[in-house]
């Protein structure tokens, strides 16, 4: 599980490499790694990105790697 965000309700995105965008269901959704997820706000499963594991890996790397200069 990775917390994404709907493309549309983010507007600009700065930087693409900590935001990758991805397609579920048609829709463009954006990696928000720092949004808190709740366990009971969660619905069901609809798809994977395990085909996307390089992206997320990469956005997380940047994340933590960044953090500390």
């Amino acid at each position: 599980m990775i917390p994404l965000a709907r493309k549309v309700e983010l507007g600009q995105i700065a930087d693409p490499r900590l935001n990758p965008t991805f397609k579920v269901k048609g829709a463009a959704v954006v990696l928000h790694p720092l949004e808190i997820v709740s366990l009971a706000n969660l619905g069901e499963c609809v798809g994977s990105l395990a085909d996307e594991a390089d992206a997320i890996v990469a956005a997380l790397d940047e994340l933590f790697s960044g953090a500390f200069g």
